[in-house]
């Protein structure tokens, strides 16, 4: 049964109709010649001769065969009612019963098909689709089989997991979209008190003479100060949005052509900071599909991170291994402390001295490096400096 439940629906619905065909054959020719029996039997109980026949063996000889007993005046007996109705009867049924097994197997090739086939399969979709519609994916497909119904059904469970994973990140999202609205509102609660208290200072003092000229100056580079603060803050909000939004740009280059522009992006750099930057890179000649401008601002965010807590130096590490483009920097600085190693690339994290900057580097090297299928990590290096990893899934471009 086990073998016959995994082979395709094809195969099993041609062995059952041909094993159901093969046993109604055999029943109606078994029936058949039980009632042609009976029907003879019937037939040769009222058999006479009316005359003497002569009967020439073929070996020889003759004899006569003589009408002897049954009949009287040369009349047969006649059928009784009981041998009329069986006579009748063995002959309908003859005719009928191969009819009637051919229906009843009909009737249980198609019973004993769905039975093994098709049950299970449809039950267990059938309960996937009611889990489903009650917003329910934590239930799982059980049926195994590899026939069609099976491959359905594995299809049936890749797209539950398929949702369950949307959901889980439409879930994350949600709960970063908040934790998002909650850092801004903590942000522009400073510069709006601003403005709104130097406000109502000038609306309550505007011809009075404790408001001088070089005080009203004063509290309207104050006021200046803070919607300038907001338009920063408004236009960092905008570029993280527009980065979730946005599509990367892969292109295929050889790992050492995009080294060579690394170098040339961080020697600059260097000149301008007067740090030592120093760059290691173990790279095969191998062409990949990679989002150049993506690994570029992913280095060049971190790296302004570096500049701005280091000691006079920074090393840059590269690496493949497939599938993953990996980028190490280290610095001589202070290090990231605990909260910074678990909150620093969410959305406008800053450490509890920073003012002048909105968080946002590690966010965007975390965007962007999710959507290049890697991770970004912080930690520390046995000396205490920042250690940043960022790996990014990329693909072999085989030559033609």
């Amino acid at each position: 049964m086990d073998k016959l439940k995994n082979l395709s629906i094809k195969k099993s619905f041609f062995l059952i109709v041909a094993v159901t065909a093969m046993m109604v054959i055999l029943f109606s020719a078994v029936s058949v010649r039980v009632c042609s029996t009976i029907r003879d039997q019937i037939l040769l109980s009222h058999a006479f001769i009316l005359k003497p026949a002569v009967i020439n063996p073929e070996d020889g000889g003759s004899y006569i065969l003589e009408a002897e007993g049954g009949v009287t005046d040369n009349e047969p007996a006649e059928f009784t009612h009981r041998e009329v109705i069986a006579f009748k009867t063995a002959q309908t049924l003859i005719i009928l019963l191969p009819v009637l097994f051919s229906f009843a197997g009909i009737a249980f090739a198609g019973s004993l098909f769905y039975r093994i086939k098709l049950k299970e399969p449809l039950d267990a979709l059938k309960q996937g689709i009611v889990h489903i519609a009650h917003n329910d994916l934590s239930f799982s497909m059980s049926y195994q089989k590899q026939d069609e119904l099976g491959q359905l059904c594995g299809a049936f469970e890749t797209m539950r997991k398929e949702l369950l994973n949307n959901y889980r990140q439409m879930w994350a999202l949600a709960d970063e979209r908040k934790k998002i609205n909650a850092s801004i509102s903590h942000d522009l609660r400073t510069p709006i008190t601003v403005i709104k208290g130097y406000s109502e200072y000038l609306d309550k003092n505007i011809g009075k003479d404790v408001l001088t000229e070089e005080g009203t100056r004063e509290i309207a580079a104050y006021i200046h100060q803070a919607a300038g603060r907001l338009e920063d803050y408004a236009n960092s909000v905008h570029e993280v949005q527009a980065l979730e939004d946005m599509s990367l740009d892969y292109k295929d280059i050889p790992l050492n052509d995009l080294m060579k522009e690394l170098q040339t992006q961080l020697s600059i750099l260097a000149k301008q900071s007067q740090t030592k930057i120093t760059i290691s890179s173990h790279l095969p000649a191998q062409t990949v599909s990679i989002a150049p401008a993506a690994v570029f601002r992913i280095v060049e965010n971190i790296l302004s991170n570096s500049l701005r807590y280091c000691k006079s130096q920074i090393i840059l590490d590269f690496s493949y291994s497939q599938p993953f483009f990996t980028i190490i920097i280290t610095d001589d600085g202070k290090g990231f402390s605990a909260q910074d190693q678990d909150e620093a690339v969410n959305h406008f994290y800053k450490g509890k001295k920073e003012k002048e900057h909105f968080g946002i580097g590690l966010t965007i090297c975390r965007i962007l490096a999710e959507k290049h299928g890697g991770s970004i990590t912080l930690n520390n290096t046995s000396q205490g400096g920042a250690k940043v990893t960022v790996k990014l899934k990329i693909k072999e471009i085989s030559p033609l």
